[in-house]
């Protein structure tokens, strides 16, 4: 049985050519592509700045500072990190690279007094070995630091247990190699350095990591603080869960209103139903039977899908005022994204064995996408000037 496209080619004495695969492509990556820019824009100047404004998003991001200084100053008040002034005092990635030198130091250099005169806390000073002083001294449990310290020691045995004091000490093999890394007239070997790494791999970031595991179960507190160190962990986590809340709620807002003008209001006020890259590109969408405009009632359903198949970049509007890597922690705009990116894959591989080269929704609406000289073509074939 012939097709109606077939029928009106053979009646009007036209040949009638649907969009080539690549062009047909390439409108749908455009309108992808045209909303995207129009959702970052709406999201950036618009719909994100008035959700600050409205939930006092200046005086949560000013608490959100405040307790997360208060929260590392219990990292400093127990002595689990050490502070130096190299480096920002809230940076905790820089404090535990430097209480691992003070950590190493401990061990390595015999006396208090440090080698090196720019590091005046390196040397074999109770603070520097911080592990021991949080089991035996703040939680008064050695058996627990002797616990842990095996635990991550057993492998490569770097260390040797006094039994009686529950103290440990560094093989003197080991010390020779890294006593170099403390001395400014002396340059450690690649041997010292594979101890360097190794130690820190294998030994001091698990003890630092079951440290900090135990703070956030167990809680730590000082006198002097507002708040215990859950208390404002609990605080932070709930000014971030705000602020992803908003980022959220601004991007499916600031999307919705792009959608609205650009895949509804747009092509409704048009006959030949075109969004903005097509009226660009001069292609036309027609009814695959009739070969006439959409109906705006027909053309509802097409909107309908784009509503869904244009979340494909959502998660990345906040990209300006959130880290990216933050972005991959929004979960209901990860959903957005992943469940337009099926759609749109659907609908291109959908679109590539097509006969007439449509995509899934252009089966699913009736619709055909024609060059503009294409329909021209078919208006001089019906008798129209052209």
């Amino acid at each position: 049985m012939q097709t109606d496209l077939e029928n009106e080619q053979k009646e009007q004495g036209v040949d009638i050519h649907p969009l080539k695969k690549g062009k047909r492509i390439l409108v749908f990556l455009a309108d992808l592509f045209v909303h995207f820019i129009l959702s970052f824009l709406f999201f950036n100047i618009a719909v994100a700045p008035i959700g600050k404004a409205i939930t006092n998003f200046n005086a949560k991001n000013a608490d959100h500072i405040a307790y997360t200084a208060e929260m590392y100053e219990h990292y400093y008040k127990s002595n689990v990190l050490l502070k130096d002034d190299t480096f920002e005092e809230y940076d905790v990635t820089a404090g535990l690279e430097y209480s691992y030198r003070c950590f190493l130091s401990y061990y390595v250099i015999d006396s208090e007094e440090t080698i090196d005169t720019k590091y005046p806390q390196y040397g074999h000073k109770a603070e520097n070995e911080m592990v021991s002083h949080f089991y035996k001294d703040i939680r008064n449990n050695p058996d627990s630091y002797v616990e842990m310290f095996n635990k991550y020691n057993d492998t490569d045995k770097y260390f040797t247990l006094d039994e009686g004091t529950k103290t440990y000490t560094l093989k003197t093999a080991y010390k020779t190699e890294l006593y170099a890394y403390f001395d400014p007239k002396d340059e450690m070997g690649e041997t010292g350095k594979g101890y360097y790494n190794t130690i820190l791999k294998s030994v001091y970031s698990p003890l630092m990591a079951e440290v900090m595991k135990d703070i956030e179960i167990n809680d730590l507190s000082f006198e002097g603080e507002k708040h215990t160190f859950k208390e404002c962990k609990s605080m932070i986590t709930s000014i971030e869960d705000y602020y992803m809340k908003l980022m959220t709620i601004s991007a499916y807002i600031s999307h919705f209103i792009s959608w609205l003008g650009y895949f509804l209001i747009f092509p409704l006020i048009n006959k030949s139903r075109q969004t903005l890259g097509m009226l660009v590109m001069k292609i036309e969408r027609v009814n695959f039977f009739t070969l006439n405009h959409c109906s705006r009632p027909a053309y509802l359903i097409n909107a309908f899908y784009w509503l869904f198949a244009s979340l494909i970049g959502v998660m990345f509007l906040p990209s300006i005022l959130a880290p990216f890597n933050t972005l991959f922690t929004f979960r209901f705009l990860i959903y957005g994204t992943v469940f337009s990116s099926v759609l749109a894959l659907a609908s291109l591989i959908f679109l590539l064995v097509n006969q007439y080269n449509r995509s899934l929704i252009d089966f699913l609406s009736n619709n055909l996408y024609l060059s503009e000289s294409e329909m021209n073509e078919l208006y001089r074939a019906r008798g129209y000037n052209i």
